[in-house]
């Protein structure tokens, strides 16, 4: 069967739609998080989208131009507070992960398309580690650990870089000024 008849071409396609639409909801979501001081947490988003970016890249490239139509259930989303952009987030990854992407994989197989099943398996890695992050991170926010940790714990200014040992960061960095939202655990131990 020609690549373009294939059901894999449209599940492709469909990733590559699932994931530029995914880029743009994490970056809406970084800037949720910048609004509510989370800085740490909006760099995530970012880095994530980032990542999702390259997903969708890696899918895009599957195609040399022309037109395929495709039909796939997307969720429209809402912009929320922090802790429930990342319990959704969540959500859509372990979507992604454990339902979309296996069933496109086993699809790829079974048509013998053989690069795209570890395509799919592959970016399922990173989108397993996304789930767990957004998971540990909306954790912490609901039991009051993202800016409190036991003592001599070392934050750093995501602004200057300064470093700060303490149970918490302090209110404000003593080196650029900027609020408690700016620290992050030195080496990302959520």
């Amino acid at each position: 069967m020609p690549f373009r008849d294939s059901r894999t071409a449209k599940n492709l396609l469909i990733s590559f739609s699932a994931e530029a639409q995914a880029r743009t909801r994490y970056n809406f979501f970084a800037g949720r998080a910048r609004e509510e001081n989370y800085i740490q947490i909006a760099r995530i988003f970012d880095e994530t989208a980032e990542q999702e970016y390259e997903h969708a890249l890696r899918f895009f490239k599957f195609f040399n131009g022309g037109e395929l139509e495709i039909s796939w259930p997307f969720p429209a989303g809402v912009i929320e507070d922090t802790r429930s952009n990342l319990l959704s987030s969540a959500e859509l990854e372990l979507y992604v992960h454990g339902t979309m992407y296996r069933l496109f994989a086993e699809i790829a197989r079974e048509e013998g398309m053989t690069r795209a099943a570890e395509t799919f398996d592959a970016i399922s890695v990173a989108e397993r580690h996304h789930e767990r992050i957004f998971r540990e991170l909306a954790e912490n926010i609901s039991v009051g650990r993202i800016f409190s940790r036991p003592e001599g714990t070392v934050w750093k200014c995501l602004g200057c870089g300064y470093l700060h040992t303490g149970a918490e960061p302090p209110t404000k960095c003593p080196a650029c000024v900027r609020p408690r939202g700016y620290f992050e655990l030195l080496g990302k131990n959520w």
